[in-house]
């Protein structure tokens, strides 16, 4: 497993780099007086805490030197959540109650599955309206990004390629990951100049299924054979015996699992890693392309330390650890050649004025 690598190589010397230097205690402060903003206020201060954490974030961030500037506001978040829960959220699930309350038990049966598959639909538009609102509020040297694109087609293609992957058992999902980001990268803009996600060499060197197929296989066998393992051994006297499980086979079975859970979790790791690199490789913009160099090391420690981070924060550690994540990304990312700013020009696609609202009712948003 030689492409299976813990250690990141270093950057290429003629890159342009992209650098954070967040630190944890600010974004901790944020998060807390968020947490607790947030129960004064029946959670609507998020809107504001979370335009707080950008702003911070962003500002932390440079390429080539020059740190990034975020320009959405909180109050954009709330209108945007508001109009979201009037014209989809209420209405959808008075349909649902309305199916309850007239259609029979045969038809609930059938229209009810039909009803969550379409949640599918509306869990892409949300995504892609989100990423509209995200792209177009940062700027770099005072160039603004953007975001174009059908969010209903998004959508379609969310729902058609879980589809795929479910009746695949998984194995679609990887090609679907990759297809999703490109429909959503070649529509992105800096100022004039557009994304293009294209399957260059180095993109494509990643072994992309090769992990998925470690990951996928992996998981089936090491738990497979735990299973096997644990009740031919402790299941086997609790069935002699015929008592219900105790304490000590309870507590015996979760020790078991460590290891279990551990290995799988390499296999996982490596297959993230893999995937973040394969898309980040496939993007160029303005004569640049950009590289990554993340590790399936540097995945498996932002796991175990953030979610340690989140229970010794009692939850509000959560932007911190979003914080840490794209810190992670940001300094393992490296942009490949010349940029002429000064031939760039403003975009000239309308930023939408209002944020988020689906994503957000749907629990879906990131802090980033």
């Amino acid at each position: 497993m030689s492409e299976m690598e813990f250690a990141a190589p270093q950057a290429q010397s003629n890159s342009l780099a992209v650098k954070n230097t967040s630190r944890i205690m600010p974004m901790l402060w944020i998060g807390f007086y968020t947490t607790l903003l947030n129960i004064i206020t029946l959670t609507v201060f998020r809107f504001w805490g979370r335009t707080h954490f950008r702003r911070r974030l962003w500002s932390d961030t440079t390429v080539g030197g020059e740190p990034l500037e975020y320009t959405g506001k909180g109050l954009e978040l709330f209108i945007g959540f508001i109009i979201a829960i009037f014209t989809l959220m209420l209405p959808f699930v008075g349909l649902i109650f309305a199916a309850q309350l007239f259609l029979g038990s045969e038809m609930i049966v059938v229209i009810f599955p039909l009803i969550y598959i379409f949640m599918f639909f509306i869990l892409g538009v949300a995504i892609f309206l989100a990423r509209r609102y995200h792209l177009s509020r940062p700027k770099l040297r005072g160039i603004r990004f953007a975001q174009t694109g059908s969010a209903t087609g998004y959508g379609w293609a969310m729902l058609g390629y879980l589809l795929l992957s479910a009746i695949t058992l998984g194995w679609f999902w990887p090609a679907a990951r990759i297809r999703l980001s490109r429909r959503m990268w070649n529509g992105a803009w800096f100022g004039s100049e557009r994304f293009q996600f294209e399957d260059t060499p180095e993109a494509t060197s990643e072994p992309v299924y090769a992990s998925f197929a470690l990951s996928w296989i992996g998981t089936m066998v090491v738990y497979g054979g735990w299973f096997a393992w644990f009740f031919t051994n402790m299941g086997a006297s609790t069935m002699e015996t015929g008592a219900g499980p105790d304490l000590e086979f309870i507590g015996m079975m979760y020790l078991s699992l460590i290891p279990v859970i551990l290995l799988i979790s390499i296999f996982v790791c490596w297959h993230e890693a893999v995937m973040i690199r394969r898309i980040v490789k496939s993007l160029n913009v303005a004569g640049a392309r950009l590289s990554n160099r993340i590790g399936t090391f540097d995945i498996i420690e932002l796991a175990i330390t953030n979610m340690l981070l989140l229970i010794f924060t009692l939850g509000f550690g959560f932007m911190a650890i979003q914080m840490r994540v794209w810190k992670r990304i940001a300094n393992r990312t490296d942009i490949i050649g010349s940029v002429d700013f000064s031939a760039i020009a403003q975009t000239t696609v309308a930023a939408p004025k209002q944020g988020e609202g689906l994503a957000d009712g749907l629990d879906i948003i990131s802090n980033f």
